[in-house]
């Protein structure tokens, strides 16, 4: 069984309107909910600044796009860093093990790509969230139309380094795919969306393309048949069957015509792999979202969302959901049953961490049987 995501995937507008709807609240109680999720927000927002600040100013020196000298000094403390904000925003790693089934399946993208991973001196992938799209495939001959249901990560963060340039150059092999000096120096970091799991490895940016056996196929088949035809139409003088003077001016036909079908398979196989390689620039370029610097302002908002949106959950139903006295485990589960009633989304609610932020800012009390209860709203407002 597939392990469920932690992660909301809702915008907090969309679960602030729905929250906000789920009691009968007269006017005066629904402002003050609403105040409550306004302090909520400003606090955390002021937070995550803080937070955002710091990576920026260690990222600073280390961002591919400055144009001052690259200094990748703070690189580890950075990495550091970014692991536990991305941990607060409920990311996750990208395994082995989805590693290597993108890299020996394809799933949207009809081909397979060869990643030169030891080009990279830092390789880390991480997760948001995963979700089943549908999409219409055309059959291997082409008859007919399917619907089939690819399986997707929500949003994909990458962060790489390549090696710098003299290890490049110790090998003449390394040297042919250099990236460029514009390219190499610095931290890479990219931020795609809907990346289906088994075309993972079209967001790399080293990549060889390995072609299908279906396109192998089609491109040697024009020089097989070719090369049948000569061997019927010349067979006596390959074989020697023919005088001297008439075999030397048709070995030159010969020669010529093989030649004809060897730079037409040529032509094709380079034809197909610019196919290829435009596909891929194709699909990437409408699936990435942001570049270095500008993925950590989004990183840092989306953690912000989500911080704000668990909390402000365990509070209203802690408030407001008389019918029951909580203890952990079932306030987690009244919260997951409501998301899925409202929004068919079915998630591991991270009840504890909600708590934890409302405990550290006062606004949580638990009794010896572990009932929770939260302070009342008037009082709650003054705290925050």
């Amino acid at each position: 069984m597939a392990e469920k995501q932690q992660n909301i995937p809702l915008s907090r507008a969309k679960v602030k309107t729905q929250l906000f709807k789920n009691w009968k609240f007269n006017d005066e109680e629904l402002t003050k909910l609403q105040n409550l999720s306004a302090m909520l927000e400003a606090i955390w927002h002021h937070n995550c600044h803080a937070g955002l600040e710091e990576l920026k100013l260690l990222y600073e020196g280390m961002d591919p796009d400055t144009e001052e000298q690259i200094e990748m000094n703070g690189r580890e403390r950075f990495l550091e860093i970014l692991e536990e904000t991305l941990k607060d925003g409920n990311w996750k790693d990208i395994s082995e093990k989805e590693l290597t089934e993108a890299l020996e399946g394809e799933d949207v993208l009809p081909i397979s790509l060869e990643v030169r991973f030891d080009e990279l001196n830092v390789m880390k992938l991480y997760k948001l969230g995963e979700n089943t799209i549908s999409d219409i495939r055309t059959t291997r001959f082409g008859l007919r139309k399917q619907e089939v249901q690819i399986k997707t990560f929500s949003q994909v963060i990458q962060v790489i380094e390549f090696h710098d340039k003299e290890w490049f150059e110790s090998d003449k092999k390394r040297m042919k795919n250099y990236p460029g000096d514009d390219e190499i120096g610095g931290l890479h970091i990219r931020l795609f969306r809907t990346v289906p799991k088994l075309d993972l490895e079209t967001i790399f940016p080293n990549t060889t393309p390995l072609m299908r056996d279906l396109d192998k196929i089609k491109i040697a088949a024009p020089l097989i048949g070719g090369i049948v035809g000569i061997v019927m139409k010349f067979g006596p003088v390959i074989t020697g069957g023919e005088a001297a003077g008439t075999g030397i001016s048709l070995l030159g036909g010969v020669l010529s015509a093989l030649g004809t079908y060897i730079l037409k398979t040529y032509l094709a196989y380079q034809k197909t792999r610019e196919k290829f390689q435009t596909q891929v620039s194709k699909e990437m370029y409408f699936k990435g979202q942001a570049n270095n610097s500008a993925v950590l302002n989004m990183i840092v908002d989306l953690g912000e969302e989500q911080e704000i949106k668990e909390a402000l959950l365990a509070y209203a139903f802690l408030h407001y959901d008389t019918d029951c006295r909580h203890n952990e485990k079932s306030l987690d589960d009244k919260i997951e049953k409501w998301l899925f009633d409202t929004f068919a989304v079915d998630i591991d609610f991270e009840v504890d961490d909600a708590l934890a932020k409302l405990e550290k800012m006062k606004l949580l009390d638990t009794d010896e049987n572990g009932i929770l209860t939260v302070v009342p709203i008037e009082r709650s407002l003054k705290i925050l």
